[in-house]
């Protein structure tokens, strides 16, 4: 690792990633584990990587997603009691990014919680969100849509150790595009983001209202298989999936966006999507290029009428402090 946008000197960072066998950390479980110690000015960096040991099959699109198996599983897994011990000792207190931190954050500590382990209190910070700020013209900011763009070596898509490895560069590489902080600077800097526990972002718009949103999504047929492999073919109305999603608002249009994993699933009706605005109150929305909030698919079905353009989700929108 010569290259400029590498740090030299400062504290090691360890860039981490986890597949895993759904959205919702309460209910789904990590399948792979893979972490990078950057040590700034050596020659090596320390990596982990390891399958984790679950009792239930794998869902169909996870193994299509990761090319992760049953059969690997039992025979490359081990227990993820183990694993979580081995990964806590290999950030030790050291700050930690991820491609899409909140989303690993939130099945990080709900694994913390699950096997009794004390809470994970690292400075986290976020790929992804250093990667907008840096390259806001790309369509979209998946991890192999950056990769490209930065001309990288793509290897297996959806394998930790792969993907930790492609977050690595993104993050140095995106702060040598800011002029405003350097790599080094970063490396000196003491730790101003917020603990990994909090798996939230630093600063978002309030949304108010009743104390659930609910909003219907119209998708089209290029997404229903991602839709499909969320919601199944149909599911009544009020029934909760507790399947989290994004809801992106972009700044400079009136769109908004619905995101499973960085996956577009869906937009607002422009009808829909102007309320949802005007139900910002606090925030600036001239101030970024896009905010998300965090939802829930209460419901959905494949539709037979082309009007509802193939399918209906309806989510939930929780306020901002629920």
């Amino acid at each position: 690792m010569l290259d400029l946008h590498y740090p030299t000197s400062g504290a090691p960072i360890v860039f981490f990633d986890f597949e895993t066998t759904g959205l919702c950390p309460k209910k789904e479980s990590i399948i792979e584990i893979a972490a990078v110690k950057y040590i700034p000015g050596a020659e090596s960096h320390p990596h982990m990587a390891q399958l984790i040991a679950i009792d239930r099959p794998l869902p169909p699109f996870i193994t299509k997603l990761t090319g992760i198996t049953d059969t690997m599983l039992r025979h490359q897994g081990r227990p993820m009691s183990e694993v979580l011990d081995e990964f806590i000792e290999f950030i030790g207190d050291h700050d930690v990014v991820a491609f899409n931190i909140n989303f690993d954050a939130r099945f990080l500590n709900a694994t913390v919680e699950r096997h009794g382990r004390r809470p994970i209190r690292n400075a986290g910070h976020c790929a992804l969100a250093r990667a907008r700020a840096a390259w806001p013209e790309l369509p979209n900011h998946k991890l192999v849509t950056v990769a490209r763009h930065l001309e990288l070596e793509m290897g297996t898509a959806h394998r930790a150790l792969n993907d930790t490895l492609l977050a690595l560069e993104v993050y140095f590489r995106s702060l040598h595009v800011d002029s405003r902080e350097t790599p080094s600077k970063v490396a000196h800097k003491p730790a101003q983001s917020k603990a990994v526990a909090t798996g939230a972002p630093s600063v978002i718009p309030v949304i108010t209202g009743p104390r659930q949103f609910r909003i219907e999504v119209l998708g089209t047929g290029r997404y229903q298989d991602v839709f499909h492999d969320v919601c199944g073919p149909r599911t009544a109305k009020g029934a909760a999936l507790d399947v989290q999603v994004q809801l992106r608002v972009e700044a400079k249009s009136n769109a908004v966006r619905v995101l499973v994993q960085e996956e577009i699933v869906g937009n607002l009706a422009p009808r829909v999507a102007l309320d949802f605005r005007r139900a910002i109150i606090e925030g600036d929305l001239a101030e970024f290029t896009h905010f998300e909030c965090s939802a829930k698919i209460r419901g959905g079905r494949i539709s037979e009428s082309p009007n509802d353009g193939n399918y209906v989700m309806w989510l939930d929108i929780p306020q901002h402090d629920d």
